[in-house]
């Protein structure tokens, strides 16, 4: 399946499997590309220089980009470093070329805070990338997603939300000192992927 055709065709036949009944961790064994690969794939064409990941999970993006550091508030594995706090990270101002934030912004209740974090950690000619997946569908994934990693945490917390619409990623940004360049669909118009550079009009 390295063809990239015949992987697309063999990923749309799996869509039940990978999308709703099978524990993301199983679909390697079939030949599936997991919502984590297709989230990393999306947003690694657009990352420059040394990159923050907030929500880093189980590393992935990190350890595929090998220029950079996660950081998340659970242990996951894979080498990202734990906090209490993602807006109020250890590092120097400026620090970073790329931030990004895949498929977690809504699960920190505190996202200005997180976002102006952001913004303090990056440099002049930055970016930031958000991917995003709208409430409706969140709400309704998490409520069958068996395997989800809330449901390893006891679920959601208070101030959580099954996803965001466009409306609330653009505004919060916005407030927060970034400007849009990018906006593009991708897993079957279903997730979001937003490119935003720093605004200097602060």
């Amino acid at each position: 399946m390295k063809n990239s055709m015949l992987q697309a065709a063999w990923d749309f036949v799996g869509i039940p499997f990978r999308l709703v009944l099978f524990d993301q961790k199983w679909l390697p064994y079939f030949g599936w590309t997991t919502l984590e690969e297709a989230r990393c794939c999306a947003v690694r064409s657009y990352l420059k220089g040394r990159v923050l990941d907030i929500g880093a999970g189980t590393n992935s993006l990190i350890n595929q980009y090998d220029n950079g550091v996660g950081v998340d508030i659970h242990e996951w594995g894979g080498g990202a470093l734990v906090v209490e706090d993602t807006s109020r990270l250890p590092f120097a101002d400026e620090s970073f070329d790329t931030v990004t934030l895949i498929a977690c912004l809504n699960h920190i209740p505190y996202r200005q805070a997180v976002l102006r974090e952001a913004r303090r950690l990056l440099r002049p000619s930055g970016r930031l990338i958000i991917t995003m997946i709208n409430p409706l569908l969140g709400n309704v994934g998490h409520a069958i997603w068996w395997y989800g990693e809330d449901k390893h945490r006891g679920g959601m917390k208070e101030g959580e939300t099954g996803g965001m619409w466009s409306s609330e990623v653009l505004s919060l940004c916005r407030e927060t000192g970034f400007r849009l360049r990018r906006h593009r669909r991708f897993v079957y118009g279903m997730n979001h992927l937003y490119v935003f550079e720093v605004s200097h009009k602060q």
